[in-house]
């Protein structure tokens, strides 16, 4: 059966040295804990307690290797239960062969390398690889020329952009096609708004734990996807 967490908040006013409740707030935390009972369900089907052991906190359950090369004794896997659904933190290192760089191209720094930054970072999950490819290609047409869901992608090349739409450039329909589907300042990207929300994770930064990078999800189908692909592969460390 699962949990429910609760936030109680309660105010008290003083007088004369003696407390006085006031009111008191009671919210239920949706989702959260129902995810973190399926996820450490899911866990211990796949066997990651031989090789992990777990640490709770009140905020968080934390898994680290039970026998890990000298130095590696940081969390791998973070659990944190929010309001609005499971935080995950896994490693940097495993994560980064696995997820798409999304990137804004600048032009040449002072010493006329090529400059790039990073407008975001996904995950996309396997089983919706082709609906997501597909969104892509409809908004971002020299998205075709990766052909695949990992790496780095440098969103804004016009000369791309032109080069497959070049042939029927005179047509009014594909130049309002060319004016829209390329991003001319990094604050015009939305990278919760690609075309297929529902096909990829967005990562972040973990301020918790700077080595780590975390995706928030809402979904049971979602949260047996990520952990049943990334569970193997923190099995696989040594």
């Amino acid at each position: 059966m699962s949990k429910i967490i609760y936030d109680v908040i309660q105010r008290f006013e003083v007088e004369n040295g003696v407390p006085r409740l006031v009111s008191t707030n009671i919210q239920v935390i949706e989702g959260g804990e129902d995810l973190m009972s399926l996820a450490t369900n899911l866990l211990d089907k796949l066997g990651f307690y031989d090789k992990f052991e777990e640490s709770r906190t009140s905020q968080y359950v934390g898994y680290k290797l039970k026998n890990p090369k000298k130095g590696a004794k940081r969390y791998q896997l973070v659990l944190t239960p929010r309001k609005e659904g499971l935080c995950v933190s896994v490693s940097r290192d495993v994560l980064e062969n696995n997820i798409l760089c999304l990137e804004y191209f600048h032009g040449s720094d002072p010493y006329n390398e090529p400059y790039s930054s990073i407008l975001g970072k996904i995950w996309i999950l396997p089983s919706k690889e082709n609906i997501f490819y597909k969104s892509m290609q409809l908004r971002y047409p020299n998205f075709v020329e990766i052909g695949a869901t990992t790496g780095s992608f440098t969103l804004n090349k016009r000369d791309e952009l032109e080069y497959y739409l070049g042939d029927i450039s005179d047509d009014s329909d594909f130049r309002d096609l060319k004016a829209q589907n390329f991003i001319n300042l990094p604050e015009e990207f939305d990278i919760t708004s690609l075309g297929s929300s529902n096909c990829y994770l967005v990562i972040n930064d973990d301020r918790l734990f700077p080595y780590s990078w975390q995706v928030c999800i809402t979904s049971s189908e979602v949260l047996k996807e990520f952990l049943g692909y990334f569970g193997k592969i923190l099995m696989e460390q040594q």
